[in-house]
Formats: structure tokens, sequence, C-alpha cells
């Protein structure tokens, strides 16, 4: 990994230098030199990066090909709390699905209409 490289995936996952050295325990005099070319980051921290980058990547929500994706192929399990927490983290992506737009439609129509009927049964039982 070069330093444009490591640069370029910092910014990629929205770190600051003083972010990414606490999240990989250097300092940030190391990331500085990394960055400036001046040390070399090693093999297993470039691997740790290159992965970090790809799974943000695939968790980013593509709107315009119509899918949200959750990658999960690094994770054991996938509690339901998790799978929550990222629908709602994304709620704004999901409500512009056309399913989800139908989804939201029929529900709503089908409490109009129970609200109707109750309302009719109430008036017709007065």
């Amino acid at each position: 990994m070069n330093s444009k490289e490591l640069k370029s995936i910092r910014k990629e996952l929205g770190l600051t230098q003083a972010e990414l050295a606490s999240l990989i325990e250097v300092s940030t005099r190391t990331i500085q030199g990394w960055e400036y070319g001046n040390q070399k980051v090693t093999k297993p921290i470039a691997e740790f990066l290159y992965r970090k980058a790809e799974k943000k990547k695939q968790r980013t929500i593509n709107i315009h090909n119509k899918e949200i994706v959750m990658d999960v192929s690094q994770i054991e399990t996938l509690s339901l709390k998790e799978m929550v927490t990222f629908c709602f983290e994304n709620l704004e992506e999901f409500e512009k699905l056309p399913i989800i737009q139908m989804y939201i439609n029929y529900y709503r129509n089908e409490a109009k209409a129970n609200l109707l009927e109750k309302h009719v049964l109430s008036k017709s039982n007065k």
C-alpha cells in the first residue's frame, strides 16, 4: 500500500488521521509518516484497511440499481438487532425503494379502510 492509497482509503472511510491512528492503535505521527511516504505501511495493516474499505463499499446503498446491500460475509452470525439497526440507519434510502413504497401505500390504504369501517359501524350503532 502506497501513501496515496492509504490517504484515499482513510478518506473513503471518513476518518481523520487521529481517528485512523486510534482504530489501528498507532500514533498519529505514524499515520502521517505513512501518508507522506516516510514510512511503509505494514502488510497486516494494509490488508486490514483494504478489507475495511471493501466492507464499507459493500454496505453502500446503491439506489440507482434499487438495492441496498448489507455484506455479512465476514461475520459468523447476524443478529436481528444488527439487521434492524442497519435498516434504521438507512431508513431514508429504504423508503425510496419502489417495493417499500408499495408496502407503505398498501398498509396505509388498509389502515384507512379499517378506520372507515369502524367509523361506519360506530355510526350505524348509534
